[in-house]
């Protein structure tokens, strides 16, 4: 594997996120192909330059090709030999996955299996892992589940008082996702606290947004459940809710399910409230967003509290990431002033510029609060490395 290069995918439904890294886990290039089906566009980022160009992405291996071609094209690569191993990421793994895997027929298909579970992004992921298959034959492909770092949520925790044939025979229950950044974090910090196995609890801040409680290094709990809509108020998804509001405004606005589900997905959550999903605007004007963020704020309050109390109270730290929680330092701050009487404290001043992590409690806080860049794709890298030189052994 020396010398090769190692090449992570995160394919949606209309877009495709690329990133290519060395063999020292140094980031070379950055490609986006966005805008799939409609008036695709395209970035490249490398050596300090950037390319953008639209370009009309009929479908995924269009985009795929054109970036292909595009590394290439600048030198990047000179072949796609040099490409040994891509790491996929897939959000769903159900609770089958319990580790990245070599794609091979098998893992292929059960990836095919579970797009029932998730559609939006089994889909895409799976048809782009074929498309990877036929273009760079001689690379190893490995998929990373968002999932699977919640494979070890306990039954009392990730099944839903449902019918007992929902979870028997439509596998209806917590998943949990964002599962590779929190590896990542609690990796990170059991290197920086040289400590180990920690007690986390870790708000993933982003346009999509969960919190987790880690016990002794491994997933208790976490606030988005059978899909990524449950849980904390996001950019454009309601999180929780009364279910039985769905069949209502079913009926009475003359919808399918699914319509009403997408608007929870799509057109709900802050944007809903706001008419914007951009949480730097959004909090950039708090005297126009007062009750929003005080909604956010509080249901992440919530969910800190209710995972303090299943940590018994004892936390190495309250870590935020994500790009709300790494950089919207308001945001960061209302939260942690809402779970105070908790013991957590924090003060402007130590808002500063920082590189990966940043200590943002003050010495009188119960416990250490952290800001930490999360890194998804380095994570990747380091389980398509750490499965591929399994295999071979």
């Amino acid at each position: 594997m020396q010398s090769h290069k190692i090449l992570v995918v995160n394919a949606g439904s209309s877009s495709i996120k690329f990133q290519l890294f060395n063999d020292k886990k140094q980031v070379l290039a950055k490609g986006l192909c966005e805008r799939i089906f409609i008036d695709g566009f395209f970035k490249l980022e490398f050596n300090q330059k950037k390319i953008e160009e639209k370009v009309q992405f009929n479908d995924h291996n269009l985009a795929v090709k054109h970036f292909l071609n595009a590394l290439k094209k600048n030198k990047i690569i000179t072949e796609l030999s040099e490409i040994g191993l891509i790491g996929h990421r897939v959000v769903q793994g159900a609770n089958y996955f319990t580790d990245a895997v070599l794609v091979d027929t098998h893992s292929l298909a059960k990836i095919k299996e579970f797009i029932k579970l998730a559609p939006l992004h089994n889909k895409p992921e799976a048809d782009v892992i074929e498309i990877f298959l036929k273009e760079i034959k001689t690379a190893k492909n490995v998929a990373v589940f968002d999932t699977t770092f919640h494979t070890t949520i306990p039954r009392e925790n990730y099944l839903y008082a449902v019918p007992e044939n929902w979870e028997k025979n439509n596998l209806v229950r917590r998943y949990g996702f964002h599962g590779t950044s929190y590896k990542y974090i609690n990796e990170f910090l059991e290197k920086k606290f040289n400590k180990k196995p920690l007690n986390l609890i870790v708000c993933h801040l982003g346009n999509g947004a969960s919190v987790c409680a880690i016990k002794q290094g491994k997933s208790l709990n976490t606030s988005m459940g059978f899909t990524p809509l449950e849980g904390l108020i996001m950019g454009t998804r309601s999180g929780d809710i009364d279910p039985a509001i769905v069949s209502y405004i079913a009926e009475q606005q003359k919808l399918s399910c699914n319509d009403v589900v997408n608007e929870l997905n799509k057109k709900s959550g802050m944007f809903a409230i706001t008419g914007s999903s951009d949480m730097r605007d959004i909090f950039d004007k708090p005297e126009i967003n007062d009750i929003a963020i005080k909604m956010y704020v509080n249901r992440v309050a919530d969910y800190i509290a209710k995972y303090l109390n299943q940590l018994s109270g004892e936390i190495d730290s309250l870590v935020f990431t994500g790009g709300v929680g790494e950089n919207a330092s308001y945001c960061v701050q209302l939260i942690i002033e809402k779970v105070a009487s908790l013991g957590f404290k924090t003060n402007s001043n130590l808002f500063g510029n920082y590189q990966d992590s940043s200590l943002i409690s003050t010495n009188e806080s119960k416990y250490q609060i952290f800001r930490v860049r999360t890194n998804e794709e380095l994570m990747i890298v380091e389980d398509a490395l750490r499965v591929s030189t399994n295999i071979k052994k």
